[in-house]
Formats: structure tokens, C-alpha cells, sequence
């Protein structure tokens, strides 16, 4: 006699069931290509199936990786019964409410707008993330690595750039969301549904924003060891090899300090990428360029005076600075941001000053560089100045107890 209990999640399960030696789990994984084509074929043998859909069953079975039969179900039956024909926009916006719904609102699934074109500096991250785009893209899935560690300062553009690397790869993109619950056993089920979702959507890139404060440690004490578990499961996701190029990795974060030598090694986040400030005289002029579109007025290169803060105006500097000088050329009756205006902004603009978080934040993140081209020329000088990376690691903890001291 054998008795089977079926349930959505684990965690659901008690402890003494799971863990005894005598019972065995069986996880039943998501659909693979194979099983949602025979399923498609079969539900759209009926009727002219052409006449309601620009996808043959074999490009839904490939399009719709990370969908239950189900949900697959419910996606053509909208077709059929629905009157509005099954085309890209439609399948996009109903592919993306069935995964969310499925994975009860613990990812959010994003659509990039941009390329890395868009980006203004990071020459050699761009170039970077541009050759593993065209690696992947030729099936080279060995010469992938499995994450990426975007770090610097706040305000650098570590989610933005994230969101145009997936765009330049061209493969679906999600941002893990809080999954974490009050109740006991919650979290660790939140967790392994995600998991099972992104196995099964592959290729797709992952974005963990804060991702020293959403991965938990394993030393971490005060929750009934939910942290740690947290960390054991994502640790051991991030290290399959199985899923290298399938599943990959984006942790974002200004304190790579803070997240545990287990993410950060080789073999998961693999490439730290370090973001700063922009530096560059052209650089800055473009971004002040940039900003303006993004405000919906114009502004040209020549336009922009010689900035005397370079290195310590973030994105969101400079995006608050065209703000307020188009908000005073609008009062003028000017249609576009007025050069008057922008010199007058510039000269009494006072960047932020939290200097000891923010020289913590460009420190750890020129320790955890991986590869010296990400590093601009200033940033080399400024290193070598300080006496290269076990200076700057000493500098790292005299920084830190300053701060804990204030």
C-alpha cells in the first residue's frame, strides 16, 4: 500500500513527511517543448487555426516556455473564442499576465525599450555585454557566464544598464520581487515556485535589485534559519551549470561588500562589473542631452557649460539639474531649456553630501572589479594612488567605522 500527496509547494509539507527516509519526492517539473507542442497541436486541430493566429502550434510550444498546459490552454481558447486574432502584442501582454499570475505576483516581467546604445559611457562593460549577447545568441552556451554583479555608487545606472543588456541579448527579462512572508514555511514556497518558473522560461535573465539585502545570508540568526535556507536554495540555483545560458543572473547592488563570498564566486555571479560617475567632459554632456529627451524637451551638446563636479554628479544629479533649468527657461516663455538658464542651474546646483557613503560605495565597488578594463582612467589613478587593492580593502574597513560611528 502507498499513499501519494500532491501539493503546489513543498514547503507546504511537513517536516516529519518530507524528511522521513521511507517517503520520496517527486517534483513534477514544468511542461518542456516536446509536451506543449503535442499539446498545441491538439488543441488547435480544430478549426482554421491560421485564420485566428499569426503562430504555428510549433511557435507557440517554443514561445510559450515557463506556461503550464493550462495556462497554454486558456491562451488559445482566448484566440478562439475571443474574436481578437492571437498576434505578437497580444500573446506579449497575455503570456506576461498568465507567468505573473502563475507566480502570484513574485516576479514582474519587463519589456526592454533600449539597447546598450543607449547608454552613455561604460565603453568596456557594453562591449562585454555585447560579446556574451553575440556568444549566446551562437549557442556557445559554455563561454556564458552564469551571472553578472553590477555594483557602484546610487545612481549610476546599474538598473538601467541591466535592462539594456537583456535587451541587446533579446531574451526575455524579470525582477525578482519580494518573496518573502510572515508565515512559517511561506517564504521557502514563494521561492521554490519561482525557481521552477524560471527553469522552465529559459533563456531568461534575472535582475535582483538590493541584492545584498533580498539573498539573505547563511549565517543569518533571528528567523528560524528562513534566511539561510533562502540563501541555500538561490546559492544552489545560481551554480547549476545545467542552466548556464538559460538562466542568467543580474545582481545589482551599491554594497558588494555586503553580499556573502558564496554568491560572489566564480561559478554564479561570475563578472563584477563596476559602475562610477562619469568622469569625462563628452560623457557628461551627452548625459545632460539624454536627460532632456527623457524630459520631453531638447538640449544640444554645446549648450552644456564646462561642469566643474566632475565624478560627483549621479544620473539622478544631472537629471535634476536639466529639470529645474527647463522648469525656469518654461517661466522665460523659451520652448526648450535655455543655455542662460542651465549655467545658472550648474553654478548653484550643491551635490549630495553624504561623502563617507559614498566614497564606501566606489570603494567596494573598485575592490570587487573583476576585470581591470571596467575600471576609467581617473578610477585607475585614483587606485594606484591609494596604494592598488589591499590599501583600498584597509581604506574599505577604516570607511565602514566611520560611518558605523556616526
Amino acid at each position: 500500500m502507498a499513499f501519494v500527496f500532491i501539493d503546489e509547494r513543498r514547503a507546504d509539507m511537513n517536516d516529519r513527511i518530507t524528511g522521513n527516509p521511507h517517503v520520496a519526492t517527486i517534483e513534477v517539473p514544468m511542461p518542456e517543448e516536446r509536451e506543449r507542442l503535442g499539446f498545441a497541436r491538439d488543441v488547435t486541430s480544430s478549426g482554421d487555426w491560421t485564420a485566428i493566429s499569426d503562430y504555428t502550434p510549433e511557435q507557440l510550444a517554443t514561445l510559450s516556455a515557463g506556461m503550464s498546459l493550462n495556462d497554454l490552454s486558456v491562451l488559445i481558447k482566448s484566440a478562439a473564442d475571443g474574436g481578437a486574432r492571437l498576434n505578437a502584442p497580444l500573446f506579449r501582454a497575455q503570456k506576461k499576465r498568465l507567468l505573473e499570475r502563475q507566480c502570484q505576483g513574485l516576479l514582474e516581467f519587463v519589456e526592454p525599450k533600449w539597447k546598450l546604445d543607449t547608454v552613455i559611457g561604460h565603453e568596456a562593460a557594453k562591449q562585454r555585454l555585447r560579446d556574451d549577447a553575440a556568444l549566446l545568441a551562437r549557442g556557445a552556451l559554455d563561454c556564458v557566464p552564469m551571472g553578472y554583479l553590477l555594483c557602484g555608487p546610487v545612481g549610476t545606472g546599474k538598473s538601467f544598464m541591466a535592462v539594456c543588456a537583456a535587451g541587446e541579448i533579446g531574451i526575455p527579462v524579470v525582477m525578482l520581487k519580494n518573496f518573502r512572508s510572515k508565515y512559517v514555511g511561506e517564504t521557502e514556497g514563494n521561492l521554490e515556485r519561482v525557481l521552477s518558473v524560471l527553469r522552465a522560461m529559459g533563456p531568461v535573465m534575472v535582475i535582483v535589485d538590493e541584492a545584498d539585502a533580498a539573498l539573505g545570508d547563511r549565517d543569518t540568526e533571528g528567523d528560524s534559519g528562513t534566511s539561510s535556507r533562502v540563501f541555500g536554495m538561490i546559492a544552489t540555483q545560481m551554480g547549476d551549470t545545467r542552466y548556464r545560458g538559460r538562466i542568467l543572473w543580474m545582481l545589482l547592488t551599491a554594497r558588494p561588500d555586503l553580499l556573502p563570498i558564496d554568491i560572489k564566486r566564480q561559478g554564479r555571479a561570475e563578472v563584477h562589473i563596476p559602475l562610477f560617475y562619469p568622469h569625462e567632459d563628452e560623457e557628461l554632456r551627452q548625459l545632460f542631452v539624454v536627460m532632456a529627451k527623457k524630459l520631453g524637451t531638447t538640449l544640444s551638446v554645446e549648450d552644456v557649460p564646462p561642469i566643474q563636479q566632475k565624478g560627483q554628479l549621479s544620473g539622478a544629479d544631472i537629471e535634476g539639474i536639466v529639470g529645474r533649468a527647463w522648469r525656469r527657461s518654461l517661466l522665460t516663455g523659451a520652448t526648450r531649456v535655455t543655455p542662460e538658464a542651465l549655467r545658472e542651474v550648474i553654478a548653484q546646483f550643491m551635490p549630495s553630501t553624504h561623502g563617507l557613503e559614498r566614497e564606501l560605495q566606489e570603494v567596494a565597488a573598485m575592490i570587487e572589479c573583476t576585470d581591470r578594463e571596467f575600471l576609467p582612467p581617473p578610477i585607475i589613478k585614483r587606485m594606484e594612488k591609494l596604494g592598488g587593492r589591499d590599501a583600498l580593502t584597509e581604506r574599505l574597513t577604516a570607511i565602514k567605522q566611520l560611518v558605523a560611528a556616526l
